[in-house]
């Protein structure tokens, strides 16, 4: 039995894929320093990992980090490599980690989407890394079996702390749009205001009141993964056109439940839902938020008055976790990557 050496798992989807690992293989915790246990957050130490020599590993998988140690190693990466910034490029700290991902240590680099390689390619050859030791794996999903839906209802879900970035406000918009008492709006966040758009205070104002003042709203504040996997299983669709994601995972895990997806068009969703299919993918960038508002509302319009429509998007998504996002899937792949480094 191999040993692959990890690092600390801080995503629910972490702890899934690395307590499952590919025949053959175990995952071990390895130690080092916990910087983020320490609060630090320079991001040359968060994403260095310089591995102490209590414990034995074969290889190394890190997520986003560079490896020091002279061995083996892979790494899984969700946005731009290597991950310092705001460090400049010419620092000497930030030209070591070029160094380290092109030496013959760094065996493969393993980006979350074709739209991750792509940001990153040309870049990395720029600066001597092989092309050939680049590729892709998706990230694997539970699957779950959908619940009992309140009889009558319609209910639409938004999940995701950073509210305003992740298309909320345009949620909220559309959902006014929507008269009757049959339709439900949960809301699972904190409702912060993290990067990528900065709300005003009039903006976050009426967001305040409209979620207060509507009885057809829930807002879920801070509740357990599991809880939220249990709202996935009750309700009929899952909204999320957010401006900014290097990999939305919420969207994923409700499509591991089971449900239809209207989503933005940026990033790796393209990837993830397919238009027509199990949803729709929707133009955000350069458009008005009323706009968006309104073709939220035009398809939730779709789903909720077509029954049949809204059972085969929500099969189709189920379908299109086992033929990409399925832990099957990404074990047989990274049981290839393991061996070829191990050789």
């Amino acid at each position: 039995m191999r040993v692959v050496g990890i690092s600390n798992k801080t995503r629910y989807w972490q702890y899934y894929a690395f307590n499952n690992p590919p025949e053959g293989y175990r995952y071990s915790r390895m130690v080092d320093v916990p910087w983020h246990m320490l609060k630090v957050r320079q991001q040359f130490l968060l994403h260095t990992k310089c591995f102490l020599p209590f414990k034995h590993a074969d290889l190394f998988h890190t997520y986003n980090s560079v490896v020091a140690n002279q061995r083996p190693w892979v790494i899984e990466v969700e946005s731009y490599l290597p991950r310092y910034r705001p460090m400049r490029e010419s620092h000497p700290f930030f030209r070591w980690g070029q160094r380290r991902l092109a030496s013959n240590d760094c065996k493969w680099l393993i980006f979350t989407s074709e739209n991750t390689a792509r940001m990153n390619r040309d870049h990395l050859v720029s600066f001597g890394v092989d092309p050939a030791k680049m590729t892709v794996v998706y990230r694997a999903v539970e699957q779950y079996r959908p619940d009992a839906k309140a009889p009558g209802r319609f209910t639409i879900l938004f999940a995701g702390n950073g509210f305003y970035r992740k298309g909320g406000v345009e949620l909220l918009k559309a959902f006014r749009q929507l008269g009757g008492d049959d339709i439900e709006l949960w809301i699972v966040s904190t409702m912060e205001v993290d990067w990528g758009v900065l709300p005003g205070p009039d903006v976050i104002a009426w967001t305040e009141r409209t979620i207060a003042d509507d009885p057809r709203i829930r807002l879920h504040r801070g509740i357990p993964h599991w809880k939220l996997v249990q709202l996935m299983r009750k309700a009929h669709v899952f909204v999320s056109t957010t401006f900014s994601d290097p990999f939305n995972n919420t969207i994923l895990e409700a499509m591991g439940a089971q449900l239809p997806v209207i989503c933005s068009d940026v990033s790796s969703l393209p990837e993830i839902v397919q238009q027509d299919r199990n949803g729709w993918l929707l133009p955000v960038e350069g458009r008005e938020s009323d706009a968006i508002a309104e073709e939220i509302a035009t398809r939730l319009r779709l789903l909720r008055d077509d029954p049949a429509l809204l059972a085969r998007m929500g099969v189709a998504s189920l379908d299109v976790v086992r033929e990409r996002f399925d832990l099957r899937v990404r074990n047989a792949r990274l049981a290839e990557l393991y061996d070829s480094a191990l050789r």
